[in-house]
């Protein structure tokens, strides 16, 4: 069985990490360019491009999880992203996602570490004063379960298994896109299947999760797509190994 973290925890965390103000990208290091986009360190980040692996370090990253990398994705829909980034025992691992047009963040993920289990929240902050959303989980591109109007405190569990290619380093696809009806989605892609449970109780096997903004009707909202998308994490450091904008 998969263990739950305490709600009041659960709704601190998230409040405090996701509703708070988008964070400023100050340049500790210059600015790269890494498959065609624009990166800028956020925080005290240092970005390096390393040509051997083909993939862009993002470290020097603090405890807080206030560091990491902007990308600029320009008339951007689609943002899409493997990561790999150290699992260390007794090191709970934190990334976030947090997607903004115009300096206002549109959609924002976070990815908790808890023992051997992650938990993963959502908040989409354009359509509506109070917005929901949906999870969908899939294996192998079949649907095999689903359940809507989510509060933003409301997390999804799954053992960190689903990224664990070895067992120090986790390797995950993260994306972002803004839908035809202006919703936005957050899609996780992991490396194999494994039980996931819903906020009511449900589990499912599975290796994608599409968190989904729930747009109702009237409730359309400018922002069709989004021109920066940043990675913070508490880790010391992490790998982007491949990365397209569209």
């Amino acid at each position: 069985m998969l263990k739950s973290l305490p709600v009041i925890a659960v709704v601190s965390q998230v409040v405090a990490v996701l509703i708070a103000g988008a964070p400023a990208a100050h340049a500790q290091s210059s600015a790269v360019v890494f498959q065609g986009l624009t990166h800028t360190p956020v925080g005290a980040a240092a970005l390096r491009v390393d040509p051997s692996r083909k993939s862009l370090e993002v470290s020097l990253l603090g405890p807080a999880g206030a560091d990491g990398v902007a990308v600029r994705t320009p008339g951007g829909t689609s943002w899409t992203a493997r990561v790999r980034t150290p699992v260390v025992k007794g090191l709970p691992l934190r990334m976030s996602w947090n997607a903004l047009a115009d300096g206002r963040r549109i959609g924002s993920g976070l990815l908790r570490q808890t023992g051997g289990e992650f938990a993963i929240n959502a908040v989409f902050t354009g359509a509506t004063t109070a917005a929901t959303s949906s999870v969908q989980v899939y294996r192998d591109g079949r649907l095999v379960g689903a359940i809507g109007g989510l509060s933003p405190t409301a997390p999804i569990y799954f053992p960190v298994d689903i990224c664990q290619i070895v067992p120090e380093f986790c390797e995950f696809t993260g994306e972002f896109h803004t839908l035809a009806d202006g919703a936005c989605m957050i899609r996780i892609v992991g490396s194999t299947s494994v039980p996931i449970r819903l906020p009511n109780g449900t589990t499912v096997i599975g290796n994608e999760l599409r968190l989904v903004e729930e747009v109702r009707p009237g409730g359309h909202y400018p922002y069709l797509g989004f021109d920066t998308m940043t990675m913070q994490s508490d880790a010391r450091s992490f790998e982007i190994l491949s990365e397209t904008v569209r």
